[in-house]
C-alpha cells in the first residue's frame, strides 16, 4: 500500500498523531511509569513517522518500488522543513531540559534526543536527495 495524495497524506498524519495522542492520554499515562510511559510514546512515534516514510510517494517516485533506507521525503524541500522543524523542537527541548531542576530534567533530554535524531534523518535524507539532482 502507498500513500500518494497530499489529502491521504494529511490523513494519515492527522489520525496517526490523534492515535498516539489519544493512547497515551487514555491508557498509557494511566497504566504506566512516566520513564515507561515516555518510552512507549517515543517508540509509537518512530514506528509512526517509519510508517509514513515508507509508505509515502511522491510524484514521480515508482510506488512499486522500495524507497532506499535513507530516504524520507520525494524531494528535498519537505525534508529541510520537517527537518528544521524537528531540530527546533529538539533545541526547545534542551533549553527545557536545561531550565528544569535535575530530577526533571531527564524526559526533557529524551525528548530533546528523539527530535534531534528525527532532525537527523530528515536533513541527512535532503543532503542526500539534493546531491542526486546536482549534475555531474
Amino acid at each position: 500500500m502507498r500513500i500518494t495524495t497530499a489529502i491521504n497524506k494529511a490523513i494519515y498524519i492527522l489520525v496517526g498523531e490523534a492515535v498516539v495522542l489519544s493512547l497515551n492520554g487514555l491508557l498509557l499515562y494511566n497504566i504506566l511509569p512516566p520513564v515507561v510511559d515516555l518510552a512507549a510514546v517515543l517508540v509509537l512515534n518512530f514506528v509512526y513517522v517509519f510508517i509514513g516514510v515508507r509508505t509515502f510517494r511522491g510524484p514521480g517516485e515508482d510506488v512499486a518500488a522500495p524507497r532506499p533506507w535513507w530516504r524520507a521525503t520525494n524531494r528535498p524541500l519537505a525534508g529541510f522543513i520537517i527537518g528544521g522543524v524537528a531540530g527546533v523542537l529538539s533545541l526547545i527541548s534542551l533549553l527545557g531540559a536545561l531550565a528544569a531542576p535535575p530530577e526533571q530534567s531527564g524526559t526533557a533530554a529524551v525528548v530533546c534526543v528523539a527530535w534531534a535524531l528525527l532532525a537527523a534523518f530528515y536533513l541527512h535524507s535532503s543532503v542526500r536527495l539534493r546531491a542526486l539532482d546536482q549534475p555531474g
